[in-house]
């Protein structure tokens, strides 16, 4: 499938300096997110990363404040081409209750090859954002990021979703609430599978595991909507 070119807008308060805009940051995103993959968002330091990468720790610094502002830029960036894929996959969809479960099945099976750059590891930083985006939101500093436009990128896929649930019920009183419970649960659902499967009521992990996610978000839309 031949690549799209896209140019991600992430915030710029998140990072020092853009590093898609230079090899070496391209290789620190490249690097970040096979070693967050591998040993965690807990165990990750500069030092750890540089090592990984065979640089030095400065060369991070110049890029990234701290590891925190890494991930940050990692989970917004996902947000951002998920959001460009959902917009191409809803884009001729005219019925609002079949737009809305295609966009479920868009967040529940991760980015679209041809939207992700050779030197990204899709697989791997859709496993980083299940595991971690929450770590972004849930920060003592949350007021501040959040005016500095830290979410930007989440809140766009939120609104979107919002928007098509009220095109299916216009009177329905908690549009944004259900938008962000449907990410949510996008992620949730297969982290809970894989970790604590007593947790949710989809089967044991599987190569169906995904449409069962799908299924049971549908479901529950069907329920509500």
């Amino acid at each position: 499938m031949p690549q799209v070119n896209i140019t991600v807008d992430i915030n710029e308060n998140i990072y020092l300096r853009d590093p898609l805009e230079t090899d070496l940051g391209k290789r620190i995103i490249e690097h970040a997110i096979l070693l967050l993959d591998e040993i965690g968002f807990e165990d990750l330091n500069f030092k750890k990363l540089a090592h990984h990468m065979k640089s030095t720790e400065a060369s991070l610094y110049r890029y990234f404040e701290n590891k925190y502002m890494l991930l940050a830029y990692l989970v917004a960036w996902y947000w951002d081409i998920m959001h460009f894929t959902l917009l191409m996959d809803i884009r001729n969809i005219k019925e609002p209750k079949k737009k809305l479960i295609r966009s479920v099945e868009t967040l529940v099976n991760s980015l679209n090859e041809s939207t992700t750059p050779s030197y990204i590891d899709q697989n791997k930083l859709h496993n980083i954002v299940v595991e971690n985006a929450a770590k972004v939101y849930h920060t003592k500093k949350v007021d501040t990021l959040n005016k500095e436009g830290f979410y930007i990128n989440y809140k766009k896929i939120v609104k979107t979703l919002s928007e098509i649930i009220r095109e299916i019920d216009c009177d329905f009183k908690y549009p944004r609430a259900l938008a962000t419970n449907i990410i949510e649960q996008s992620l949730d659902s297969e982290y809970y599978l894989d970790h604590l499967p007593s947790l949710t009521d989809t089967q044991s992990r599987s190569t169906d595991s995904k449409n069962e996610t799908v299924k049971m978000i549908t479901y529950m839309l069907d329920r509500i909507l």
